[in-house]
């Protein structure tokens, strides 16, 4: 599909298709890993669920299902109209948010707090700390915050130039992706992330396209940061969705690890 320009729309404005592109997950085993951090470092009682940059929602179903009060936050409209639709489909009542995840407020504090696949949408290191200080406003003293690949533990000059590409498909549609994330200030630490999802479904074959400025935030960096704010304790990083997987210095291979922290009193 194009716009009225002619370029292709966006890729946030169809969850369908957006949420295919990423089917690729372990969604159970993920909310079992989820489950487990509750169960090992929470200092309190879980029961509301707060998924930033939540998109199609993929992990609510199943969270649902374990007794966690799903809540999305998304600033796209089209997201958000999709995730509550899912959820009156499956009967599950969930609140959802149309907010910038830099600068959120809620009525009331959650128990969890979850950033699903790199969608970490910090663009300075002011946004970044305001980030943080929204993110330990929303949540309760003893409660989590478990971000996905957001912390970059390789260089951004490694990106790879050709980005990474994969297909999937379900019974009515298939669709061709790749993600190239290219850096382009040094300094500031901005990286650009472009996704490009080719569509062939049974309304025809189109184009989407999406992309997004991003400020990529160092290990040591995000510890100093965390240090020196004093709302969170840092609890550890993991490879892979591993919990029996540390990152230390000699891990290899890095993907997809996953960073816990908690909220002090």
């Amino acid at each position: 599909m194009q716009n009225r320009q002619g370029k292709p729309e966006s890729c946030y404005d169809h969850p369908r298709f957006y949420e295919l592109a990423f089917a690729f997950r372990d969604i159970p085993r993920e909310v079992e890993v989820i489950e487990r951090t509750i169960a090992l470092h929470a200092r309190r009682e879980v029961k509301q669920f707060l998924n930033l940059a939540c998109g199609p929602s993929p992990h609510m179903i199943t969270l649902s299902r374990r007794n966690l009060e799903f809540q999305g936050l998304d600033i796209s409209p089209a997201m958000l109209q999709y995730s509550r639709q899912k959820a009156g489909d499956a009967g599950i009542h969930a609140l959802f948010h149309q907010q910038s995840m830099v600068d959120f407020r809620l009525d009331r504090p959650v128990d969890y707090v979850f950033i699903a696949l790199g969608d970490w949408y910090v663009r300075s290191s002011l946004e970044l700390k305001q980030h943080l200080c929204a993110v330990a406003e929303a949540l309760r003293p003893g409660g989590l915050f478990l971000l996905d690949w957001c912390i970059q533990f390789e260089p951004a000059t490694m990106f790879k130039p050709e980005g990474d590409a994969w297909e999937m498909k379900d019974a009515d549609a298939a669709v061709q992706c790749r993600v190239v994330m290219k850096p382009f200030n040094h300094p500031e630490q901005l990286f650009e992330e472009r996704l490009d999802i080719t569509v062939r479904a049974n309304e025809g074959s189109f184009d989407l396209s999406s992309h997004s400025v991003k400020r990529a935030v160092y290990p040591q960096e995000f510890l100093e940061l965390i240090t020196s704010m004093g709302q969170f304790e840092f609890i550890g990083w993991w490879n892979n969705w591993n919990l029996d997987d540390p990152l230390t210095e000699s891990t290899e291979n890095i993907f997809r690890p996953i960073t816990l922290l908690r909220r002090v009193a």
